[in-house]
């Protein structure tokens, strides 16, 4: 499986999760990481390759920006946070089946029915919103109405999402080591979570 993590700048979590699986997974992944506005070059934040080393992983990493190349060649595209993912899908709409945020696709199933739950009610707020705005929006009983309606969808939608966990891993960039350490230890957490869910679909 060609497995793809996205970050921001591609020099911190992105390429901390890279290296995590590389070494974890022996071999049974294919694993790139790039990141959503990173310059191609750049190398690993000096604290994420001492996290690393403390794991006995070395890494010799330069940075590169997501391309129509890597989102062609990965089979899944794991993000850190959710802003990745949806900048992802806006970018190249064909991915999105198989992009998620590392916590996302590790979940549960109660909770990835939540989740997909939580967007199917985005979806049909956006449907209402559209219904409505082409009727005549300054009528006080057209919007009393809408309100009527979508009232329980966004109570509901509410409801679940406070739910579920955050589905981002902290940005690290720029903070002490310790902050490298606690973004590196849950990542390899997520890891695990990741092998254990490739193993169950064998």
């Amino acid at each position: 499986m060609n497995v793809l993590f996205i970050c921001t700048g591609n020099t911190c979590r992105s390429p901390m999760a890279e290296a995590i699986l590389r070494k974890k997974g022996k071999g049974k992944f294919n694993v790139k990481s790039a990141g959503v506005f990173a310059g191609n070059g750049a190398v690993m934040s000096s604290n994420a390759t001492q996290a690393l080393s403390e794991r006995s992983i070395k890494e010799s990493h330069q940075s590169q920006g997501v391309s129509d190349y890597l989102i062609e060649w990965a089979d899944l595209i794991l993000t850190m946070t959710e802003s990745h993912k949806h900048a992802l899908v806006g970018r190249w709409p064909d991915a999105v089946n198989k992009t998620y945020t590392l916590k996302e696709y590790v979940l549960d199933d109660d909770e990835q029915k939540k989740i997909e739950e939580i967007y199917e009610l985005y979806t049909e707020i956006e449907m209402l919103k559209l219904q409505y705005m082409s009727k005549d929006s300054a009528d006080e009983e057209v919007r009393q109405a809408f309100e009527r309606e979508v009232r329980p969808l966004v109570e509901r939608r509410m409801k679940l999402e406070s739910e579920i966990p955050s589905l981002d891993i902290t940005d690290p960039f720029g903070g002490p080591l310790h902050l490298y350490q606690e973004t590196r230890d849950e990542i390899e957490v997520l890891i695990e979570k990741l092998m254990k869910k490739d193993d169950s679909k064998k």
